[in-house]
């Protein structure tokens, strides 16, 4: 299922399934902290309860959507790191290995997702929705690859005014070593400093030392606080 807007009170969300789940949903908070006010959560889980799902988790959400859904009942089932890239500072070097990167096409989503699959676990792993969500998050995204036989390695870039993201990075472990993302990690530095970003921002897991790795490589730091993704029942 897609994801669908839904406003209640002053907040508005989006809503849907998780990576194509029948019972678990997903929801993304479009506004402030202040907005998820109690009697307006329950009324969010009442219209997920109603369209099928036994329980919700959260898109990552900071210290103060976390304390709003915490109070409702949420828990954290996942705390993420989140990092940060001055823009002003120098880029990352290339490898020196060169790495053939080219636009995504739209007839290799298939090989796109196949590769996210064999490189995350199953909770984070990408249905096409959820593909389809990373590119529209930002007002302006682009989707580059490596290509070699069949797709091996992708990055999700995108921006909004003077804020970049890497929305995902996914390098098939069979070629993992070989300095692909590190190579998809400058291409989208550099789309995002050309496009006028001043800082970009990228998240993942607690326990992923080989992507924290690779982001303490290409200049990003630890931002000041974590992000967390919540669960509960209906």
């Amino acid at each position: 299922m897609a994801l669908y807007p839904l406003t209640i009170g002053a907040a508005r969300v989006r809503a849907g399934s998780w990576r194509g789940s029948d019972d678990l949903a997903y929801l993304v908070p479009l506004t402030g902290a202040a907005t998820l006010t109690l009697s307006t959560l329950a009324r969010i889980r009442d219209r997920l309860l109603h369209d099928g799902f036994s329980a919700v988790v959260t898109a990552a959400v900071g210290p103060s959507e976390r304390h709003m859904l915490e109070a409702d009942g949420f828990s954290a089932h996942e705390l993420l790191h989140l990092l940060c890239h001055d823009l002003g500072r120098s880029l990352p070097a290339r490898p020196g290995r060169k790495v053939g990167i080219r636009r995504g096409r739209r007839h290799e989503r298939a090989e796109i997702l196949e590769g996210d699959q064999a490189t995350f676990d199953e909770f984070w792993r990408l249905d096409a929705d959820g593909f389809k969500e990373a590119i529209d998050a930002t007002p302006a995204s682009r989707v580059r690859v490596v290509h070699n036989k069949r797709v091996v390695a992708y990055a999700v870039s995108g921006r909004a005014g003077s804020q970049g993201y890497l929305q995902r990075l996914a390098v098939d472990p069979a070629v993992q070593g070989r300095g692909l993302g590190t190579a998809l990690v400058a291409d989208s530095l550099g789309w995002l400093k050309r496009r006028g970003a001043k800082t970009v921002w990228v998240n993942t897991q607690e326990a992923n030392e080989t992507a924290l790795a690779l982001y303490a490589k290409t200049g990003f730091r630890s931002a000041a606080h974590q992000l967390a993704v919540l669960r509960r029942a209906l």
